[in-house]
């Protein structure tokens, strides 16, 4: 090994800066993650027991559903339907923009975009068609795979909590916001199956590709606070 590629290893496990060993998880993290979702997609497309699985499991949640607990999850699942994500997007990016917190609403309008246009893309490839009518609590016009409302909740609620913990001091307070944020993603997740509008792998699916962007954009927040640390410090 040449004193270069060990200078380089070295770097990648540095703690103290982004560009060492926060950058080096992050950038695991995302390859795992995008790993994960290829291999997914690959065995909806080919594999029978991944559907039989997703059948099996549809149905049982359809027996075990009662009014009470389908209203309060479709309630829940509500807050990640088109209208509301648009309208807490918009309130966010405005929100940011006066805060003249920059990197924060570029990394938000990128995570947006890219999400969205990564579920149309994908569910226009893959063409899955939905649980049917005999178990979904309403109707659903889109194609199944992958979940939007479980891929832009991740994406948009995780960025969200992330936003927030960044601005809270006591470790006890981020942990809540760090609970109550997935909490929140499992249960719109949870709620896609409970209605039968989605099957596992569709939820699963849509996490993981929520969570691709949303590491994605948090990369590059940190990458901009840590370049511009950089300039402040050779100005002082």
């Amino acid at each position: 090994m040449t004193i270069l590629s060990k200078d380089f290893l070295n770097k990648r496990f540095e703690k103290k800066v982004f560009t060492g060993l926060p950058l080096t998880i992050l950038v695991l993290l995302f390859l795992i993650l995008l790993a994960t979702f290829i291999g997914m997609t690959d065995s909806i497309v080919n594999s029978y027991p991944i559907v039989k699985i997703d059948n099996s499991f549809a149905h049982y949640l359809y027996t075990i559903r009662n009014p009470l607990t389908a209203k309060i999850l479709y309630a829940i699942t509500s807050l990640a339907n088109q209208i509301t994500i648009v309208v807490f997007f918009i309130a966010f990016a405005i929100y940011l923009y006066f805060k003249k917190e920059i990197a924060y609403l570029y990394s938000l309008v990128f995570i947006f975009f890219g999400t969205d246009a990564s579920i149309f893309l994908i569910k226009l490839f893959i063409n899955r068609t939905r649980p049917g009518a005999d178990i979904a609590y309403y109707i659903e016009k889109s194609k199944s795979f992958p979940s939007g409302h479980s891929a832009i909740a991740m994406a948009i609620f995780g960025f969200f909590t992330y936003y927030i913990i960044n601005h809270l001091d006591k470790k006890m307070n981020k942990s809540l916001v760090v609970s109550l944020g997935v909490s929140l993603i499992i249960l719109v997740g949870f709620s896609r199956l409970y209605l039968g509008v989605h099957y596992l792998s569709d939820v699963l699916g849509g996490l993981l590709l929520g969570g691709l962007w949303l590491i994605a954009g948090m990369t590059f927040r940190e990458e901009h606070f840590y370049v511009e640390s950089l300039k402040k410090g050779k100005t002082e």
